[in-house]
């Protein structure tokens, strides 16, 4: 075993991650379920929706990445708070906050949105005909307010239950909520970013919790036809997931004695011209603005890329539009690609934060053959982002 290495100060407003939390199918902690990936360990679990197969003419079970054993006979909000407590805890075990560092500790948590369930009412009052105006305007209605007290409830419910299983006493104004598919969790750091650098914070922990393996989740996946399936080999296999990142502001970390794993140097979100629902292809511009965005410095040459790729034709056809276009914005011809939801399935808003576990894991373990990591996170909104994430070389490696 190496000596360890002291890292140098960090820069005059760095943000760093200091600590790490996750819970997968792979694993009920960060470390576990990092390590089940670089394996390239698969954990398959029978779902509740079954499939016609036409070889047998039997009804077989779709398969998909739950975690086995800890969410099993939960449902709804019970079932995200399993996930989420699991994943906080892990990250608490490592993050060493005291209660007096609570009163400036940021809380940023990432969850799904309602996207699927609209594309698919709409679906729906197309199939029926033509609706009249008044229709179709009271079943929007209705469905919005329903989501509207869903969003209510997980803020009002799941969050400070969360909070409270963990000790965590951090003040409802420091606490917020994003409510969208993978891209959400760039917009969840950058606003993170920003508080922390305003001095609002010391420091915030930013994660997400998803689940589409249960309930009206899987139902309605299952139903828009984006599930892989015997008969459909183009589409994903849906998991569930939660993880957390401590971000830290350079002076703040200092102040605890903390060591950093990581630094986030650049974060970007941009819209997308239309979402999956409009019908029409996308481009990959907002892709790749993203990143031009995040590598506007010739220094920023990442050899690593963890990206959200699922199995889905669209959402590979948008890539590899937008991967033209990332090369003119520097990103080197050579790279090595992770794919999240290959080990752990479709993890909608828990994906950002699980791939940035994902590459911190990677440079703390030496396995990321690159000093910095290029997260992108596409979905079937219209939200799109970046993020990079630079290695701290010369500290002492945790052992975790």
């Amino acid at each position: 075993m190496t000596a360890p290495v002291s890292a140098p100060p960090l820069p005059v407003g760095a943000i760093a991650i200091t600590a790490l939390g996750m819970t997968t199918s792979g694993g009920l902690d960060v470390a576990s379920a990092c390590a089940s990936a670089r394996a390239g360990a698969t954990h398959w679990t029978q779902l509740d929706v079954e499939e016609p197969d036409l070889d047998t003419l039997e009804s077989v079970p779709l398969k998909g990445h739950a975690v086995r054993g800890l969410t099993d006979g939960f449902e709804g909000i019970g079932r995200l708070l399993r996930l989420g407590d699991a994943a906080l805890s892990d990250l608490m075990t490592s993050a060493k906050l005291e209660p007096a560092h609570h009163a400036r500790t940021g809380f940023h948590l990432c969850l799904p949105g309602h996207f699927h369930a609209t594309w698919l009412l709409q679906l729906e009052l197309l199939g029926q005909g033509p609706a009249p105006m008044d229709v179709a305007r009271a079943e929007f209605a209705r469905h919005f307010e329903e989501q509207r007290q869903w969003r209510d409830k997980l803020e009002t419910s799941l969050v400070p239950s969360l909070l409270s299983m963990q000790d965590l006493s951090i003040p409802p104004a420091l606490r917020s909520c994003f409510h969208g598919g993978p891209a959400i969790f760039a917009q969840a750091v950058e606003q993170a970013i920003q508080r922390l650098r305003l001095r609002e914070l010391d420091r915030c922990i930013v994660g997400g919790i998803d689940t589409c393996v249960h309930g009206d989740a899987l139902t309605t996946l299952h139903t828009l036809g984006l599930l892989r399936t015997e008969e459909q080999p183009s589409g994903f296999f849906p998991g569930e997931a939660s993880a957390f990142v401590l971000l830290e502001r350079a002076d703040a970390l200092r102040a605890r004695s903390a060591p950093a794993e990581a630094t986030v140097t650049a974060v970007a979100t941009r819209p997308a011209a239309h979402d999956r629902a409009a019908d029409k292809p996308e481009h990959g511009v907002a892709l790749s603005a993203a990143v031009e965005a995040c590598l506007g410095d010739p220094r920023r040459k990442p050899n690593l890329v963890v990206v959200n790729l699922n199995g889905d034709e669209f959402r590979a056809r948008e890539f590899g539009m937008a991967l033209v276009r990332m090369r003119e914005a520097g990103l080197p011809a050579e790279l090595r690609y992770w794919y999240p939801p290959e080990p752990f399935g479709e993890l909608g808003a828990a994906t950002g934060a699980v791939s940035a576990c994902l590459a911190v894991r990677a440079f703390t373990r030496s396995y990321a053959e690159s000093d910095q990591a290029l997260i992108l996170l596409m979905g079937d909104d219209a939200a799109r982002g970046a993020l990079l994430l630079d290695d701290i070389p010369t500290q002492s490696r945790s052992t975790r």
